[in-house]
């Protein structure tokens, strides 16, 4: 699909629609503009005119000058709308398919009554912008289906849009086509990713994806293959029945298909090895498993203040003293005494003496006074 060569559709009886847009061409000599440092032209008409010629001479960059002119210095004339529409159709050609996503979407959101809007041209070139910018066939690079899928993701979004919003407008067939070439691009992601789980021996995350494949993607000239793995995956994860459901609808709709001609082989070695049909067999437990959290420390203190861990018992905090109340006088400073002084005391008090404290066992007793 040359989706690189689409220009808007100018009548809707025209082939493809942007051929008519030739016609253009051909009612005006294709000429080069004055030189931009100069001065543009008096009137947006004559601007105008000037952008569409160094857009037909594939002058993307000066036919975009022209028209921002025309859309800042006459805002609001008819042709500054038309100058948006050729700047984001300069974009699309230039291969800056971002861009030309976000000017087409723009442009079809701010006016909504205008003709490329009404018969969904302007949605269905976001989508297909969306599309060139999504990863191509390059023989350096690995395969498309191989790569990030997200701008086919979003061109299929834009699709969806399109068809809940213009379906049975002019433009309807050419957002067909679009749509099958980007759900095969994805199915083909889906397939590749599925056969990836499988050879790593994790059936259990491939089938999702395949059974999702099966039910969003119908009709596009796969879906021998789909079921074909589809029925592969059920026999490695012994869900026998499904297996043979499915080896018996890829039979039964793609006979002359070989992996119609396989699926005949499979439902032979499921019958000799697993008996006939029986909706009573016990199926596996498809339940995912939940992790285990990790075990709690032991001591939560020391996890909490790992600094203080083995350094002995600690202080207890202070009580909390009642607002409103006042803190108690602090407690008099007492010097223990010294050899025999005993501590002064306050009149009209009488101080005990302490006892001395007697030698110890081991040490030598004082000699005796001499008698008289």
């Amino acid at each position: 699909m040359a989706w690189r060569t689409i220009a808007r559709p100018e009548r809707a009886g025209s082939r493809w629609g942007w051929l008519a847009g030739l016609a253009l061409a051909a009612l005006a000599a294709c000429k080069t503009g004055p030189d931009l440092s100069a001065d543009y032209a008096q009137t947006a008409i004559e601007n105008y005119t000037l952008a569409q010629s160094e857009f037909l001479d594939k002058d993307y960059d000066e036919a975009i000058q022209y028209a921002d002119f025309v859309r800042i210095r006459f805002p609001f004339s008819r042709f500054a709308v038309e100058s948006e529409l050729l700047i984001a159709r300069a974009e699309f050609e230039q291969s800056n398919h971002t861009t030309a996503v976000d000017a087409f979407k723009q442009f079809a959101k701010l006016h909504p009554t205008h003709e490329h809007v009404r018969n969904g041209w302007a949605t269905f070139m976001a989508a297909a912008s969306a599309f060139m910018n999504a990863p191509q066939k390059f023989f350096l690079l690995p395969p498309d289906y191989m790569r990030d899928q997200s701008q086919l993701q979003d061109a299929l979004i834009e699709l969806e849009y399109y068809f809940d919003h213009y379906q049975g407008t002019v433009t309807e067939k050419f957002a067909i086509k679009l749509r099958d070439e980007v759900r095969r691009r994805l199915l083909q992601h889906e397939l590749y990713v599925a056969n990836f789980y499988l050879s790593r021996e994790k059936p259990e995350a491939a089938i999702g994806r395949l059974e999702a494949a099966h039910s969003k993607f119908p009709g596009i000239g796969l879906d021998a293959e789909v079921l074909f793995l589809l029925g592969i995956t059920y026999l490695r994860m012994d869900e026998i029945e499904l297996a043979r459901s499915t080896f018996t609808e890829l039979e039964t709709q793609h006979p002359k298909h070989h992996n119609g001609k396989q699926a005949r082989v499979y439902l032979r070695y499921i019958r000799d090895e697993f008996g006939p049909a029986d909706a009573t067999r016990k199926r596996p437990d498809r339940t995912p498993s939940r992790p285990k959290s990790p075990p709690k420390p032991k001591n939560l203190k020391s996890a909490a203040h790992p600094e203080r861990a083995g350094s002995g018992p600690q202080r207890p905090a202070p009580p909390v003293r009642p607002e409103g109340t006042k803190a108690p006088p602090p407690a008099p400073s007492v010097t223990p005494p010294t050899g025999g002084t005993t501590p002064p005391t306050s009149p009209g008090t009488t101080s005990t003496p302490e006892p001395s404290t007697p030698p110890p066992e081991s040490a030598t007793p004082a000699t005796p006074p001499p008698q008289p």
